[in-house]
């Protein structure tokens, strides 16, 4: 079994994370004003959230202050990065063996 390696995936990773972490410094600067945590939920933790809502039939609450559901949707969301770098970068490896392989 080949290993899992992705420079792609890892990057968006990394930048999803990078994301994550800005949106949550700015929740916490603005903790307890009105819609503090929508760029946190509704933005960053969009795919967790639309997720755990199809797996639990329509509804899922998280807010800001949800400390372990927003660790899983950082993980989630970063892994999810990683799965559509590594595939993008899988297609595009393949691609390009057959452009190479052809001329």
């Amino acid at each position: 079994m080949r290993p899992l390696k992705s420079v792609l995936g890892a990057l968006l990773a990394a930048l999803y994370a990078i994301a994550f972490i800005v949106a949550y410094v700015e929740y916490r600067q603005h903790i307890g004003q009105w819609f503090a945590d929508t760029a946190l939920v509704l933005g960053v933790a969009l795919p967790f959230v639309l997720t755990m809502r199809f797996l639990s039939g329509g509804s899922y609450d998280m807010t800001g202050d949800d400390s372990l559901k927003l660790a899983a949707a950082a993980l989630f969301c970063c892994a999810l990065a990683w799965a559509i770098g590594a595939l993008l970068e899988g297609i595009a490896r393949a691609i390009f063996r057959l452009a190479r392989g052809r001329s």
